[in-house]
C-alpha cells in the first residue's frame, strides 16, 4: 500500500496561518509543545466544526500511523513522558467525559500485552470483510490494522442503542416495539448502509463471489445491541428476498469479559456472552441440533484491560459518532466528522437539530479529549513498535 512521504512536523503557527486563538485561552507553555509535530503542509481550518481542528487549548497534535512513523526517537521519548504525566499537567478534568477514570489506560506493559493479544484475534479474519459495529471494538481493530500480519481493512458502521432487551424474569431477549426505529428512520439507515456498502446485498454478493463470510464484531455483554442491528439487517434482507442467503453470509465475533458479566449478574460462574438471533433469523440459525449456520466466536479479555478500554467512557467516547435511531434522518455519520461541513449556517442549524433530538448525539470533543485520543493512539503505536510488531507500511484508518 502506497504511503506518502512525510517530513518533520510541528504544531501549527497560528500567526502565519491567520488563525486567531481564543482571547480567553492561556498560552500553551508545556514542554511537549516545542516538540510536537504535524505533517508538512498540513493546514488547520478553524471554521470546520465537525472535524479534528486544533483548538488553542490543546497540547497534543493529531497522531496517527503516518505521524508516528515520522517521529525521531527523541520525540517518541518526549511523548512517552507526556503520556505518563497527562493527568498531572494542570489538566482541566471537567473536560474529560468520564470522571471515574482520570488516568491514561494501558500504562502497564502487562495490560498493553493483553490489549495487543486481543487485537491479534482479528488477524484470524483478515481474509474476510469485517464490520465494526459501533464504537467499542475500534481501538482493537486499529491496532490490528497497524500490526504486522494483521488485518488490511475494516468497515466502521455507526450504530447506537438497542430495542431488544432481556426480560427481567426469564432473561429471554425480547423486542420492545416502542424503542424501535420508525419506518422513516429505518429507510434513512438503509440508505446509509447501502452507501457505505455494508448492506445485506453487498454481504451476500461477496459471499457468492468469494465464499467468504462477513464478520460482524462488537463488544458483547447481553448482546442486545447486535440483536437489534441484526433485526434491522434481516428485515432489510427479507424485503430484498435474500434473508436465508444473508444468514448464511455472516459470522459474529464478540469481544468482552466473562468476569464482568459474572459480577454484573451476581453469578457464581463466568457465562459466555452470546448474541440471540432476532425472530426472523431463528429458522436459519442452525443446521442441526448442535451445528450452526450462523457461527459465533467470543474472545474473553483480561478483566482489568477490559475496564480500561471498554468500561472507561473516556476511551469509548473518543472513537466516533454516537448514532441512535432518532438521528438517522438528521445526519450522515460517515460525512459529518470529515470536515466537509464548511457552511457555518448549515453547521449551526444541524448542531441545533442534534441537540434537540438527543443531547449526547455528538461526542464532546473537548481539547482534553482530543489530546487523550491522540496520546492513546501514540501509546498503541509505540507499544507495537517497541515489540517489533508495527507494520512498515500502512495508511491510517479514518
Amino acid at each position: 500500500m502506497h504511503i506518502q512521504k512525510i517530513q518533520a512536523y510541528q504544531l501549527p503557527n497560528y500567526q502565519s496561518q491567520n488563525i486567531q486563538p481564543k482571547p480567553q485561552a492561556a498560552p500553551i507553555t508545556t514542554q511537549s509543545q516545542s516538540y510536537a509535530k504535524v505533517p508538512l503542509n498540513y493546514t488547520y481550518n478553524a471554521n470546520i466544526h465537525f472535524g479534528e481542528f486544533f483548538d488553542p487549548n490543546r497540547t497534543v497534535p493529531h497522531i496517527d500511523y503516518e505521524e508516528y512513523m515520522a517521529m525521531s526517537e527523541s520525540t517518541k521519548k518526549r511523548f512517552r513522558k507526556r503520556y505518563a504525566t497527562f493527568f498531572n499537567n494542570k489538566l482541566n478534568v471537567n473536560e474529560m467525559f468520564d470522571k471515574n477514570y482520570l488516568e491514561m489506560p494501558l500504562q502497564s506493559e502487562h495490560l498493553m500485552n493483553d490489549f495487543l493479544e486481543t487485537a491479534k484475534i482479528y488477524s484470524k479474519y483478515k481474509d474476510h470483510p469485517i464490520i465494526c459495529l459501533g464504537r467499542s471494538p475500534k481501538w482493537f481493530l486499529n491496532a490490528a490494522l497497524w500490526m504486522k500480519d494483521g488485518i488490511d481493512d475494516y468497515k466502521f458502521v455507526a450504530f447506537s442503542r438497542n430495542w431488544y432487551q432481556p426480560d427481567l424474569f426469564t432473561g429471554e431477549m425480547k423486542r420492545k416495539d416502542s424503542y424501535a426505529p420508525t419506518p422513516k428512520e429505518e429507510a434513512a439507515y438503509r440508505k446509509y448502509l447501502k452507501r457505505i456498502k455494508a448492506d445485506p446485498q453487498t454481504i451476500v454478493n461477496h459471499m457468492k463471489e468469494t465464499g467468504k463470510k462477513t464478520v460482524i464484531t462488537d463488544y458483547i455483554d447481553t448482546g442486545k445491541g447486535v440483536t437489534s442491528f441484526l433485526d434491522l439487517m434481516s428485515k432489510y434482507a427479507e424485503d430484498l428476498g435474500i434473508l436465508e442467503e444473508f444468514c448464511n453470509s455472516i459470522h459474529i465475533v464478540g469481544i468482552g469479559s466473562k468476569r464482568h458479566v459474572e459480577e454484573r449478574m451476581k453469578l457464581d460462574y463466568e457465562p459466555t456472552p452470546k448474541v440471540v438471533m432476532p425472530e426472523r433469523m431463528v429458522p436459519y440459525e442452525k443446521k442441526g441440533l448442535w451445528e450452526y449456520k450462523i457461527n459465533q466466536d467470543f474472545y474473553d479479555m483480561d478483566y482489568y484491560m477490559f475496564k480500561e478500554m471498554l468500561i472507561n467512557q473516556n476511551t469509548n467516547e473518543c472513537r466516533s459518532t454516537y448514532y441512535p435511531h432518532e438521528t438517522w434522518t438528521i445526519y450522515q455519520p460517515d460525512r459529518i466528522k470529515t470536515g466537509l461541513i464548511k457552511d457555518m449556517d448549515k453547521a449551526k442549524k444541524l448542531a441545533k437539530q442534534l441537540k434537540e433530538s438527543h443531547d449526547k448525539t455528538l461526542s464532546s470533543f473537548t481539547p482534553a479529549m482530543y489530546d487523550y485520543r491522540n496520546l492513546l493512539n501514540f501509546r498503541i503505536l509505540d507499544g507495537l513498535y517497541q515489540r517489533g510488531l508495527l507494520k512498515t507500511e500502512h495508511k491510517s484508518k479514518a
